[in-house]
């Protein structure tokens, strides 16, 4: 019976039955805070808290542990931590979004990516400092660790700029890397 509904990038779709609302869960097209709503019910929920989803959701989970690809997460879920997400990049404060918003995969996400370029920031700075005291070489080797430096600033502005609207890239360079699981 075609009676679910459910939102993707902030649209409304459906009606569609529950067995092809279950796939589009278990093979990671939806995720599983996705909204969803049936006739009958006072408003919109989240699958995961619904018996019908839970074990399409958790298979989901199982078969995509590891894949390395950026998470799939509702718009919603973007848009109520945008903020987290922008300031994950300003250098130690990643941790405040980890605090307020643990379960948010947009903030994990760019909590990771900005926990990677604080630590690249850091190596880079340390490098400028204990290389800048070799003779000869170190006023070379200083200048190079201060182009390091500014190719982190630009990652830091095109992180923030991807949070802001609601994206979930990886930096280009250092953004591979998995710190957060």
């Amino acid at each position: 019976m075609a009676n679910w509904h459910y939102q993707h990038q902030g649209q409304a779709c459906g009606p569609v039955d529950q067995t092809h609302l279950a796939a589009l869960f278990r093979n990671g097209t939806l995720p599983g805070d996705t909204l969803v709503w049936q006739n009958g019910m006072a408003g919109w929920l989240r699958a995961n808290m619904l018996a019908e989803f839970q074990a399409d959701i958790a298979a989901a989970g199982a078969a995509g542990a590891g894949s390395g690809a950026p998470p799939v997460m509702a718009a919603t879920d973007a848009e109520q931590h945008k903020v987290y997400g922008i300031i994950s990049y300003l250098a130690i404060l990643f941790v405040v979004g980890l605090i307020v918003a643990p379960q948010s995969r947009f903030v994990r996400f760019h909590a990771n990516q900005g926990m990677v370029l604080c630590l690249t920031m850091v190596l880079v700075e340390l490098a400028g400092r204990f290389l800048g005291w070799l003779p000869m070489v170190g006023r070379y080797l200083g200048w190079g660790t201060q182009v390091l430096g500014f190719g982190c600033v630009i990652l830091m502005v095109v992180g923030m700029i991807n949070a802001a609207r609601g994206e979930c890239k990886r930096l280009p360079v250092i953004g591979g890397y998995d710190l957060l699981k």
